[in-house]
């Protein structure tokens, strides 16, 4: 062992310890990446071929519906993708919601919609809206244009972009939810897509 692998990373060159950064995320990302695929192969052993199949089916597998809409948010200061899990009202029980921006391409929003799912299958759990969102008023404002009372969003998870240290929990919760909306954005977006459908393609590294 060199010198300078016996060094914690603080102590090497910046060269060095960028290397060394390089070569740690690729591996966790591997190991990240082969858990998504576990997982998806768990839940779906069929990808959706559209996002409302996803939709359809990720609300048989949670047993709960599942809204998603896309629109316009008339503000800045949202994410450009959200799941909101809305409580009870008189006339509907609790339920998921999946909302995207629709500022951006369709090619976009699927990307984005396939990311929010992707916190659906790894199991993360939305945080309560004050502590999810930088502007929680933001929030409440959107609410109106989605025919909610703000008060029915109990728990959101925001696509914000978040500068999340590397290797926190925050950042692996991303990325998973990242790699997994990846494989499912690929599939859905595939125009050359062969059947029998599944994972096989992915799993080989064909998608």
């Amino acid at each position: 062992m060199s010198r300078a692998e016996q060094l914690p990373d603080a102590a090497l060159p910046d060269d060095a310890a960028s290397d060394h950064a390089r070569r740690h995320l690729t591996a966790t990302d591997q190991a990240t990446l082969t858990r998504c695929r576990r997982r998806l192969r768990a839940l779906l052993p069929d990808l959706p071929d559209t996002l409302e199949e996803l939709r359809l089916r990720m609300a048989a597998i949670r047993g709960r519906e599942i809204d998603l809409q896309m629109t316009d948010p008339g503000t800045p200061k949202l994410p450009s993708g959200m799941w909101c899990q809305l409580r009870a009202t008189r006339d509907r029980p609790d339920r998921d919601l999946i909302w995207v921006d629709r500022r951006t391409s369709p090619f976009a929003r699927t990307v984005v919609a396939c990311h929010e799912f992707g916190h659906m299958i790894c199991g993360h759990d939305p945080q309560p809206t004050r502590e999810a969102v930088a502007e929680p008023w933001a929030v409440a404002q959107l609410a109106p244009r989605l025919s909610l009372d703000p008060a029915q969003i109990s728990a959101v998870i925001g696509r914000c972009g978040e500068p999340y240290e590397p290797g926190s929990t925050e950042w692996q919760r991303e990325r998973e939810a990242e790699l997994t909306g990846r494989i499912l954005a690929q599939h859905i977006l595939d125009p050359d897509r062969v059947r029998p459908r599944g994972l096989l393609r992915v799993l080989m590294g064909r998608s």
